[in-house]
Parts: structure tokens; C-alpha cells; sequence
């Protein structure tokens, strides 16, 4: 009698064991692909503006689109959109015409356009900017 019921309990935990084991790796699976899911991604028009260069007479025309990862805020960025062109204004009246020169110049104005943007909207979800256009005259 004893060795049956040692043999029950055996089975009863070694079916538990399974059964705990097929749980976490599915959620573990489950949890993996949701992370390296793309997130979707909205655009928003900041449309053309003109700004002036440190130090110079020429004057910048640019046109950006905004990447964002949350579609509210879309509808947040269309309400300040008056901050969104004077930060933008800032950071180019803050650049020489040098620093504005080439492609690193242009990555380095992204860059720094989108770190700002997200700081003055305190979210993680703008993740780009896109020059339609970047003229420098």
C-alpha cells in the first residue's frame, strides 16, 4: 500500500510539474513576442517654416513630419503646435550655417529636434522627425 501511494503522489506531482512548466513557457512566449512586436507608427505634419541661422543673413526653410508611437498624442502635438514651431525656431536660430552643412549636420538637427520635442511633451513616444525639406538660402 505504501509503495501505490508513493507512486500516486509521484504521478500527481510530476503532472503539476508539467502542467506548471507548459504555463510559464507559454507566457514566457507570449511575453517575448509582444516585445519584439513593432510598434505602429502615426505621422504629423509640422508643416513649413522659415527660421533664421546664428551669426549669418541666411535663413532656413525647413518642413518636418513628426513619428510618434501613440496616436493620442497626435491630437496633443496638433494643439501645441505653436510649441512645437518655436522649439523648432530655437534649435535653428541656435545653429551656425556650418553646423547646419551636410548630412551629419542634417542627422545631428534631427537628433536634436526629436530629443527636444520629447523632453517638452515628457513622453518616450516620439521617435523621429523627417525634413521634407531643409533649405538653407
Amino acid at each position: 500500500m505504501n509503495s501505490k501511494k508513493i507512486l500516486v503522489i509521484a504521478v500527481v506531482i510530476l503532472v503539476v510539474s508539467l502542467i506548471l512548466v507548459a504555463v510559464f513557457s507559454f507566457l514566457y512566449i507570449k511575453s517575448k513576442t509582444d516585445v519584439n512586436k513593432p510598434k505602429e507608427k502615426f505621422y504629423f505634419e509640422v508643416g513649413e517654416m522659415y527660421s533664421n541661422v546664428k551669426d549669418s543673413s541666411s535663413i532656413v526653410k525647413i518642413n518636418i513630419t513628426v513619428e510618434v508611437t501613440d496616436k493620442e498624442l497626435l491630437k496633443i502635438l496638433e494643439k501645441k503646435k505653436f510649441l512645437i514651431n518655436n522649439q523648432i525656431n530655437e534649435i535653428i536660430r541656435s545653429k551656425t550655417e556650418k553646423e547646419l552643412e551636410g548630412s551629419n549636420g542634417q542627422i545631428l538637427l534631427q537628433k536634436e529636434i526629436t530629443e527636444k520635442l520629447a523632453e517638452l511633451f515628457n513622453t518616450k513616444d516620439i521617435t523621429n522627425i523627417y525634413f521634407k525639406e531643409l533649405i538653407v538660402q
